[in-house]
């Protein structure tokens, strides 16, 4: 592996650890700066278990300020990070900590995430986590 290889994996890793400390301070809008203006987020198993895919950074930031007010807390904390063949791809497993402010159930997931980068940037971001979650933290009741 080359030097430079491993600085651009390092430069990766602390462009998603910056990601998900804005997003866990509350400031989803300020990862912006992380991403490439034609970002491809994706979700297969989004809302009602049904694959969601977003193209481009504004669509992606208008995808949080809808998203963030359902929760009293979020934070995403990282778990393991899997360096790929090649530099620009890293997968990093994490969870989430958090609290639904409609139901005040807690909401805590486990994730899988490709990241794919472009000169620095995120350019893509696959998201797999356990629908289940989601379904009943949402729902009122036990």
């Amino acid at each position: 592996m080359h030097t430079n290889d491993t600085e651009r994996r390092a430069a990766h890793r602390r462009a998603v650890e910056s990601a998900f400390e804005r997003i866990s301070a509350g400031r989803s809008a300020d990862v912006g700066s992380l991403v490439t203006e034609d970002l491809s987020f994706e979700l297969p198993y989004g809302l009602g278990r049904k694959p969601m895919r977003t193209e481009g950074r504004e669509n992606w930031l208008r995808l949080n300020e809808q998203t963030w007010p359902a929760f009293t807390r979020f934070a995403l904390r990282i778990t393991r990070v899997h360096d790929m063949l090649d530099p620009d791809e890293l997968i990093v497993e994490y969870e989430s900590d958090g609290k639904i402010a409609a139901t005040g159930k807690p909401y805590r997931n486990r994730y899988v995430g490709l990241f794919r980068f472009r000169d620095g940037l995120i350019c893509a971001w696959s998201e797999f986590h356990n629908p289940d979650v989601p379904a009943w933290a949402f729902s009122p009741g036990d």
